[in-house]
């Protein structure tokens, strides 16, 4: 299918969850744009459906059926509250998810569920090591490479070298290595120099691998802050390390301007805030306001502020004619069909930061965001 020593078609790799705002936000985004995004889903349920192809309908609503990596969502597992109180899974789709983690045989469920869709680049799971020559064997029958996605936050050093080891004593190479560092801030910038020195001696071990480092800097929480702009930091780890890592295969991967975990903030409604993404940052308007008992309207008349205030701002892209940009044009125009709550204000954010970072070395202005019509 794919061949991670050459270099690929696809220009970007972001790490989407399956959510109603990241599934929307990238199915919006113009089909030619679509063709030059591998995306990685760690599959999991969608909303409060029962089965797990609701989940990957979804994704074939968003795609097509294009080509994109399966990871496995653990924490949708783990997490489940109805397991840890009544011992009982709440819906069929856990069950599925947890006979995909199941690590006997070398995760043969996991191949079983990948064997019937040809679209999909798997993900080597590495939750349980013990049996990983034998997964290494099944996935690399596919022949569709096999994506290495490490979790730095999580993985311990020895765990990490015992992985590198039986890798480099199979017999394939067709591999793609994601350092995942998931939530970041401004000091994995700082010392992002080791992050080099780690893909550099990976390189040496790995010469005909694809390598990416995947994070994600959007904050949790905008308290106090009325209006402003907040560096994108992933991308400055990228270029630095792309100027520090000479002739080694890159492709550039975020979380499409999500957050990697929850935030546990209080509850209440958030103040209307709409978020317009640039190349190299994130510019807000959030709009504060007066006592809890706010109505939708009053809410809706937020939105619609601070929409015609992002317009009239000296960063804004005319005639884009991108989905997302559509949706605050609409907004500013009052139309209940825009931006009216949390949902699509992210949706919003997230379709142009998709848009911005597929598109980082080309001109935006110059870019035609029109479908090609077919006869």
């Amino acid at each position: 299918m794919i061949s991670f020593s050459n270099e690929l078609t696809y220009k970007y790799l972001p790490i989407l969850a399956i959510s109603p705002a990241e599934m929307g936000a990238l199915g919006q985004l113009p089909e030619k744009d679509k063709d030059l995004i591998l995306p990685l889903f760690p599959i999991k349920g969608w909303m409060s459906a029962k089965k797990l192809d609701n989940a990957l309908d979804k994704i074939n609503e968003s795609i097509g059926n294009r080509i994109w990596i399966a990871d496995i969502d653990a924490d949708f597992l783990y997490s489940n509250k109805s397991f840890k109180m009544e011992g009982a899974y709440s819906r069929e789709v856990f069950e599925e998810i947890h006979k995909l983690l199941d690590s006997s045989d070398g995760y043969k469920n996991w191949f079983n569920f990948l064997q019937t869709r040809d679209n999909i680049i798997p993900t080597l799971q590495l939750e349980h090591i013990t049996d990983i020559n034998i997964q290494l064997d099944l996935l690399s029958s596919l022949e569709r490479g096999i994506v290495i996605r490490f979790q730095m936050t999580k993985i311990e050093p020895k765990k990490f070298n015992s992985i590198i080891r039986s890798l480099l004593n199979h017999n394939y190479d067709n591999y793609l290595f994601i350092l995942d560092y998931a939530d970041i801030g401004r000091v994995e910038v700082v010392n992002c120099s080791q992050y080099s020195e780690l893909i550099n001696k990976m390189k040496e071990l790995f010469p005909n691998s694809m390598f990416s480092i995947s994070s994600t800097s959007f904050p949790f929480s905008f308290a106090g802050a009325y209006r402003g702009e907040i560096p994108i930091y992933e991308r400055q780890i990228y270029r630095n390390i792309k100027r520090d890592c000479n002739d080694i295969n890159l492709i550039y991967s975020d979380r499409g301007s999500a957050r990697a975990g929850k935030y546990n903030g209080g509850g209440g409604t958030p103040p209307p805030r709409i978020d317009y993404p640039l190349k190299n940052d994130w510019r807000f308007i959030r709009k504060e306001f007066d006592g809890k008992n706010i109505t939708k309207l009053e809410k809706e008349k937020l939105y619609f502020e601070a929409a015609r205030e992002i317009i009239k701002s000296d960063y804004w892209i005319k005639d884009l004619g991108l989905w997302g940009t559509q949706m605050i044009e609409k907004t500013a125009l009052e139309d209940t069909y825009g931006i009216t709550c949390p949902n699509r204000s992210t949706a919003v954010r997230i379709n142009i930061h998709l848009y911005q970072q597929l598109h980082y070395n080309d001109i935006i202005s110059e870019l035609n965001t029109d479908e090609e019509w077919e006869d």
